[in-house]
């Protein structure tokens, strides 16, 4: 699975008439810009596409169609071009009208999974993910239903905080372990065993019977949670008063299914369970159900005197946690990996390995494609020009992408900072390059003899300032000092604005100044 090219070709949020060319050799592609240049409109408009494909040609709903585009992509070997306008779908599959064919044999030329991750607080993906969460949940839930038929993940599957703890059981409590994954968990997260599990299940609106164990619940959730329930070690039930607003209280009623221990667990894997992936489908059909209060997992942790729990890790090992963990469920072949700033929480040296995450303890398979937003220099630090993908408006205001000039790798974390990739004007404080601005400038004066008494105080304070904090203010390259002494004498450079006008009337200075020393270099 691989997008080649994309056309957005009526409106939808900020984009309009808006065209992006991947790059057929990159199978990791970023995403960079400012807020407000589309790029997770971007993301949302690929996981539309997509998914309306597979509600109306393989669940057979009406879908009202959000915008006119044009999606062209690779899939198990065939270039696939996808036409909506006026209402209609085109179809060409090796440059070839099959309409028909197409939609009888869709399974066939969509991805297997399109998996999202978004890091922020809106709920943005997840309203796109619904219809597909109901279809879900309405398997789910029939008395038929039947772990053996979900040993699958679903084709669109958005990821939460909640699957970090399906995940992690999932991971320790299979004898197939990977040991690539194992080593992460102890290395990087010092986690070094499952712990204990604690299921918090509430009384949903569904509820259909009062005295039933778990409220009248069916299908596929029903059988795990009974399986759950004889497993668990002195399960309770009870009722509890729960503040609903801050000024509203009722009563719930409320079930507890404590798994004392690993080997506890393991039992109850072994009674049932084939693969990790029915385990982590029964697991999150509590959670679908809106059964599922919360769940305390505790795990054994380097330096922690006894088992910690996995809503006392840090923001950053949970993110970790949910966008790799949930990438190794949906790593098959033919996929599709949207994320959406999932370094938010990283720090500094997760950031930085990120990709080798991804390929390492992912171990993503290679016709899977990875498409990611993020505004992080370190992220993207290993990554070549056809990889990235820069977001900006131009001058009407309308959305562009396109490759850098230079690639990533090929510079400094404070070059990629300064490039066009992010456009910071400078590295330094505002402050401080307010203060070594006007030194310069006054340095200027003192050269031309313009320099008054008050003004020399002035300098001899900033020359002090800039000494004591170790900042010399000359360089190896004469050429240029010489630059910097000849563009001082403008107050322009003094007291920046960082505004646009601003940007363009120093640039226009700076070419004045640079053909003033050529014209010198040249004895003109």
């Amino acid at each position: 699975m691989r997008i080649d090219k994309v056309h957005i070709k009526s409106r939808f949020k900020n984009l309009e008439d808006f065209h992006i060319d991947i790059d057929e050799n990159a199978w990791e592609t970023v995403l960079l810009g400012l807020n407000a240049t589309g790029k997770s409109n971007f993301l949302e408009a690929l996981v539309i596409i997509f998914r309306d494909l597979d509600l109306i040609y393989v669940h057979n709903r009406k879908i009202k169609q959000l915008f006119n585009f044009y999606i062209k992509y690779e899939c198990r070997g065939n270039n696939i071009e996808v036409n909506f306008e006026n209402s209609k779908y085109e179809f060409k599959v090796n440059d070839k009208n099959i309409t028909s064919e197409f939609t009888r044999n869709i399974e066939h030329y969509l991805p297997n999974h399109v998996f999202i991750y978004y890091s922020g607080v809106s709920d943005r993906l997840a309203n796109l993910y619904m219809p597909h969460l109901k279809l879900y949940y309405d398997e789910i839930t029939k008395p038929e239903a039947k772990r053996t038929k979900f040993d699958t993940i679903r084709r669109i599957f958005l990821a939460q905080n909640i699957h970090a703890n399906f995940a992690l059981i999932a991971f320790y409590l299979f004898k197939d372990q990977e040991e690539e994954t194992i080593k992460f968990l102890r290395e990087e997260l010092k986690i070094v065993d499952f712990g204990s599990a604690l299921f918090m299940l509430k009384e949903p609106e569904w509820s259909q019977d009062k005295n039933d164990y778990f409220w009248g619940a069916d299908g596929l959730v029903r059988r795990f949670l009974d399986d759950l329930l004889l497993f668990s070690f002195a399960p309770i039930k009870f009722k509890a008063r729960v503040d609903v607003s801050y000024k509203k209280t009722e009563t719930q009623d409320r079930s507890y299914l404590y798994i004392k221990d690993r080997r506890s667990f393991e039992e109850l894997i072994d009674f049932k369970y084939k693969n990790k992936i029915e385990l982590f489908n029964a697991l999150e059909s509590i959670h679908v159900s809106d059964m599922l209060h919360d769940v305390k997992i505790k795990v054994q942790k380097e330096g922690v005197d006894g088992e910690l729990a996995m809503s006392e890790l840090s923001e950053g090992e949970k993110q970790l946690l949910s966008v790799l963990g949930l990438l190794k469920f949906t790593k098959d072949e033919e996929s599709l990996i949207l994320l959406d700033e999932p370094d938010t929480h990283l720090n500094p040296m997760w950031k930085w390995k990120f990709l080798d995450y991804l390929d390492r303890v992912v171990k993503r398979k290679e016709n899977t494609q990875i498409i990611f937003c993020s505004h992080d220099p370190l992220v993207i630090g290993n990554l070549k020009k056809n990889q990235v993908q820069i977001f900006k408006k131009n001058k009407e205001g309308k959305t562009e992408a396109f490759n850098p000039y230079m690639s990533p790798r090929e510079m400094s974390v404070s070059k990629i900072l300064t490039s066009e990739l992010f456009g910071i004007p400078s590295l330094m404080s505002k402050k401080l390059e307010d203060l070594l601005n006007q030194k310069r400038f006054l340095q200027a004066k003192i050269a031309q003899g313009e320099l008054g008494e008050n003004e020399k105080h002035k300098f001899e304070r900033l020359k002090n300032y800039f000494d004591s904090i170790g900042f010399n203010d000359d360089t190896a390259d004469s050429r240029y000092n010489q630059y910097l002494k000849l563009t001082s004498n403008y107050r322009e450079f003094t007291n920046r604005k960082y505004t646009k006008e601003e940007a363009e009337e120093l640039d226009r200075i700076a070419k004045e100044v640079l053909a003033e020393m050529l014209k010198e270099e040249k004895g003109e």
